[in-house]
């Protein structure tokens, strides 16, 4: 007998009431006064066994031979020391004095494979399985042993049939979803995942860093195996809304998850949508930070981008527009002002058709529309345009040289012309005014008598 579930005739992690009942039927049959060394090794594994936390490990009774108990209190120390390698050396050691005590060879798996001895815990654990084949923890250990050497078949089945045998803790069953996902089973890590974050336990504040790790795996197959994504979302929302006062202090982790669903288009449609502009809400009021509150509103305009880019009904400077007023708000301020000028500049040219993309912004892109309601206000009341846009021009031109791209003078190259005094490049050649420019002030030269910004230069404009 190995162990102290062995005594009691249990399998490692049998639940309390077995634990009980178990312990209850042996001293019946084996009573202080009729057999006392029996009734003392059930009354010890008793003890040991009936509050113990059965997502810790495998529990081993204490080695007979006093040498043994002297061997495992020193790979104890090396153990709680952090020293691998001592810890490993110690564990191998024993298990050559004491090759019978399946504790030394678990713990010399465990050890072997911290100190990163992959193919010597593959071994060890091999053997650990074949000992006890019904022993959920030795497969545990085993189907790690397999990861990280990098058998991603073995280590498959080796995390499924610890699973089978009741392995639920955390860890393992973040690394068993990693596993699904190397071996391309992403139903089944689906479905591990989904039992671990749709039960109805309290999660712990400690907890909740993996329980967000398993949302981020739970997503990422989602994707890849194109499920109905709406199940996840609903499940995400609940959690957000009763963990909410954990979300500041997990903020990294939370973006990355709000990234995936804000983001892509295929989380982000019909009915969807809607769930993702609650589970959007519920993060805005949780999170109370300066950092927390711009990523918020980074990823509600990023989402606004997409969408828009998406929309056929947009023309190329309103959508290119979305990217100018969301997308550079960590840009330089020359930037950002050129980025915006080139937008309201091509809108005055083509406020025709603009016009009724500003009723469509403002009744389905309202983060947008905001952005622009003073401009859109002097676009739609059209009165003094032309000076607007030769204000807004003066600028433009002196930022230009520096900018590379305009998309202004880019769609309208006569206004290059017209503003600067030569056209875009004729086969490499600049065309330069020869004839002297004509003031605003001065007479028109159509002859009409008036001043030309009173005339011909109006009808330009």
């Amino acid at each position: 007998m190995n162990t102290y579930y062995e005594v009691l005739g249990l399998s490692q992690g049998a639940s309390q009431t077995e634990i009980k009942k178990a312990y209850f039927s042996l001293v019946r049959q084996h009573s202080p006064e009729k057999d006392p060394e029996k009734f003392r090794e059930i009354r010890e594994a008793y003890e040991h066994l009936k509050d113990v936390q059965e997502d810790r490990g495998p529990v081993f009774a204490q080695p007979k031979d006093p040498w043994a108990q002297k061997f495992l209190k020193q790979i104890q120390s090396y153990q709680r020391s952090g020293d691998d390698e001592l810890f490993r050396d110690a564990c191998e050691e024993a298990c050559r004095y004491f090759p019978d005590e399946i504790q030394f060879l678990y713990l010399q798996t465990y050890a072997q494979r911290r100190a990163g001895n992959t193919g010597k815990a593959v071994k060890s654990g091999e053997s650990l399985v074949a000992k006890d084949p019904d022993n959920k923890w030795f497969w545990r250990e085993l189907a790690f042993s397999y990861q990280e050497r990098g058998y991603t078949r073995k280590a498959f089945g080796a995390f499924d049939r610890a699973y089978e045998l009741g392995c639920r803790d955390n860890e393992f069953v973040l690394e068993f979803s990693l596993s699904c996902n190397d071996y391309g089973q992403f139903d089944r890590g689906i479905q591990v995942l989904t039992e671990l974050l749709g039960n109805q336990k309290r999660w712990k504040r400690e907890e909740i860093p993996q329980v967000l790790e398993g949302y981020t795996g739970l997503i990422a197959m989602y994707m890849t195996s194109e499920r109905d994504v709406l199940p996840l979302l609903k499940l995400f929302r609940d959690f957000l809304e009763q963990y909410s006062i954990y979300a500041e202090e997990n903020l990294d982790i939370l973006s990355q998850i709000m990234t995936l669903f804000v983001l892509h288009p295929s989380l982000n449609q019909g009915v969807s949508r809607s769930v993702i502009q609650e589970i959007a809400e519920l993060f805005g009021e949780a999170v109370h930070s300066e950092e927390g509150k711009e990523l918020i509103e980074d990823l509600m305009g990023a989402s606004q981008v997409d969408r828009i880019r998406e929309d056929p009904r947009l023309g190329e400077t309103m959508r290119n527009g979305a990217e100018a007023y969301f997308m550079m708000d960590g840009m330089p301020l020359d930037i950002r002002t050129f980025a915006e000028l080139d937008i309201k500049l091509c809108m005055i040219e083509e406020r025709q058709d603009i016009l009724p993309e500003l009723d469509l912004i403002e009744e389905e892109y309202p983060e947008y529309f905001e952005k622009l309601k003073d401009f859109a206000g002097k676009l739609r009341d059209g009165k003094n345009l032309e000076y607007m846009k030769s204000s807004m021009l003066k600028q433009y031109i002196r930022l230009e040289p520096y900018m590379g791209e305009s998309m202004y003078f880019e769609k309208y190259p006569k206004e290059r012309t017209r503003r600067m005094g030569t056209v875009v490049h004729e086969e490499d050649t600049p065309y330069v005014r020869k004839e002297k420019k004509i003031g605003r002030n001065d007479p028109c030269p159509c002859g009409s008598g008036k001043k030309y910004k009173h005339c011909c230069m109006r009808k330009e404009g």
